[in-house]
């Protein structure tokens, strides 16, 4: 008999891939936008973007250094952060210190 393990995801990635399908955005400390469909239905783009944000919050990072990582051809190639890079910066680091994720 032939057995698949499929094995359990990344906390950080799947709540990451949770969030980019309603963010709630943040500048210094206020909610700007809430409810924010970074992706619309592209659901492989919010994998890999996932996937990609969970690697880099393996290490600890600040909201200037997650924004620096947005803007970054690596995450960039999933979503187009421009000028909003800092407002989802600040959303992911919330969100993810509210889950006890950081």
């Amino acid at each position: 008999m032939i057995e698949f393990r499929i094995p359990e995801p990344d906390p950080i990635e799947a709540a990451v891939i949770e969030w980019v399908q309603a963010a709630d955005l943040y500048r210094d400390g206020e909610l700007v936008r809430e409810g924010v469909n970074l992706l619309g239905s592209n659901e492989a783009a919010a994998k890999a973007w996932g996937s990609a944000l969970a690697g880099r919050l393996r290490e600890p990072i600040d909201r200037e250094g997650l924004t620096e990582f947005l803007l970054s051809r690596e995450a960039a190639q999933h979503v187009r952060a421009y000028s909003s890079a800092p407002a989802i910066a600040e959303g992911i680091l919330v969100m993810l210190k509210s889950k006890g994720l950081l």
